[in-house]
């Protein structure tokens, strides 16, 4: 009896060890490198995609362990190619430096320690909508002062005949499903609980003012006529806001916003420091040695922002075909400003010590390198001549290139000029190649360096 016992436990035992699933196991090689569990769900986490998912499906697998394997590959090939040594990857080495440690410094000064109080507002609405144009055959027109102001009457007095159906006992409910252009019309006009921020300045002030109930009056704004009712006003604080707001996801957002208040406050106090100075009107400059901002002993020259805005044009990108705008540039170099000044405090800070912050640096900087190396790949020998971009229009020109026009109230199908499109269809045919040059790179790559799935360790179906 004994023995038997002992049998069965061995058995039982023999079984958990054959179906256990250790992080040591490996799911996939390529020339001698092994993924194993542990690496492929921290890879999968690091990207936030959702592990117990991923986990349910082999195909998913098998498509992240490739992408995985692709991305490693991809910054070995870079280092063969002595990539890694240029500027734009002293670059992104930078980027990933500062941008976990501007997460980090976030995380201690702001999430841990920033408090807030706030006044949040449950409000009920039903919003009836205003446009400031017409369509004249086909065609959008902006509305003339009086017209518009002829649109903004009108929807006042419907507004004012609501407020009197609710006065009458009508249910605010059933009149916003009925009457409502606002998304929140589904839910009775209920929008859950706001604060100030959130909401358009009329609205705001008009909530201020009013004690729980219907505000009287219709209040306009840009969106057009509001009919509110005020159910309750509560003060929210970092403790009492998931308390107060049982919508997980609403307290989410609003403790996000509250949060993004005090990163602005923080930032603010910064740019007072008495050894700061940002001057905006040498973002327009073309001398590349005017400073365009200082923090302490650092200067941020014009010939540092077209070097920062040349990293991101990359062939296809929004940036590439155009010089940007004043107002593109002086928004590049105040974003460079403020990453300066959280740098600095960072660094006071002594954040750039801790272990935990280097290895995020190290994961960050390996994912820009991929990428940027996937690009140089994707745009790599790539050319366009006129014959091809004519031979699309010509092909495609029934089917993908038309618009309708109105001709005596009929809708009628027109071809549009080849000039009018030649410029879409070149950044279609461009974006084309790239996806191909990249999809057999991943393909060669894969096949040269022997990658292999280890199918039988895989979960899920």
């Amino acid at each position: 009896m004994k023995k038997l016992f002992f049998l069965l436990s061995l058995l039982v035992l023999t079984g958990a060890f054959i179906g256990c699933k250790c992080s040591s196991d490996i799911l996939a090689t390529y020339d001698n490198v092994k993924i194993t569990r542990g690496q492929f769900k921290e890879w999968l986490q690091d990207k936030q995609f959702s592990v117990d998912a991923i986990l349910k499906s082999k195909k998913q697998q098998k498509d992240k362990l490739e992408m995985m394997a692709i991305e490693n590959i991809a910054i070995e090939e870079a280092k063969t190619e002595n990539l890694i040594e240029t500027e734009k990857y002293k670059f992104l080495e930078d980027m990933a430096f500062e941008s976990i440690l501007l997460k980090h410094l976030y995380d201690k000064q702001i999430k841990d320690k920033a408090d807030f109080k706030e006044p949040a507002y449950h409000i009920k609405q039903i919003l009836l909508r205003v446009r400031d144009f017409k369509i004249v055959n086909n065609k959008r027109v902006n509305l003339s002062g009086a017209e518009l102001e002829k649109v903004y009457v009108d929807t006042e007095n419907r507004a004012n005949e609501i407020i009197e159906k609710l006065k009458n006992g009508e249910k605010f409910e059933e009149l916003a499903k009925l009457y409502s252009d606002d998304f929140s019309k589904k839910n009775g006009g209920d929008i859950g609980y706001v604060v100030k921020d959130m909401l358009p300045p009329e609205v705001a002030a008009a909530i201020e003012q009013n004690k729980p109930g219907i505000v009287e009056k219709p209040i306009k704004t840009q969106q057009g006529i509001h009919i509110v009712q005020l159910i309750d006003t509560e003060e929210l604080t970092k403790k009492n806001i998931y308390k107060i707001i049982k919508d997980e996801m609403q307290a989410k957002r609003l403790e996000q916003l509250m949060l993004r208040k005090a990163s602005n406050d923080y930032i603010a106090r910064l740019m007072n420091a008495p050894d700061v100075q940002f001057n905006e009107k040498n973002c327009k400059s073309k001398n590349p040695n005017d400073v365009i901002f200082k923090v302490g002993d650092s200067s941020f020259t014009v010939a540092d922002l077209e070097k920062r805005i040349s990293y991101f044009q990359h062939k296809g990108s929004p940036l590439s075909k155009s010089t940007l705008d004043d107002a593109k540039r002086i928004d590049i170099a105040k974003n460079a400003f403020k990453v300066a000044l959280l740098k600095r405090e960072a660094i006071k800070e002594n954040l750039q010590k801790d272990d935990s912050l280097q290895r995020e640096v190290t994961k960050r900087k390996n994912m820009l390198f991929a990428k940027e190396y996937m690009d140089y790949i994707a745009e790599r020998g790539i050319s366009l001549t006129p014959k091809e971009i004519r031979d699309e229009y010509e092909k495609y020109k029934d089917a993908r290139f038309t618009t309708f026009v109105n001709q005596k109230g009929k809708q009628i199908k027109q071809i549009m000029p080849f000039e009018k499109v030649r410029d879409q269809i070149e950044t279609m045919l461009y974006r084309k190649k790239r996806a191909e040059n990249l999809a057999k790179w991943k393909r060669d790559m894969l096949h040269i360096h022997k990658f292999t799935i280890h199918e039988n360790e895989l979960e899920g179906k």
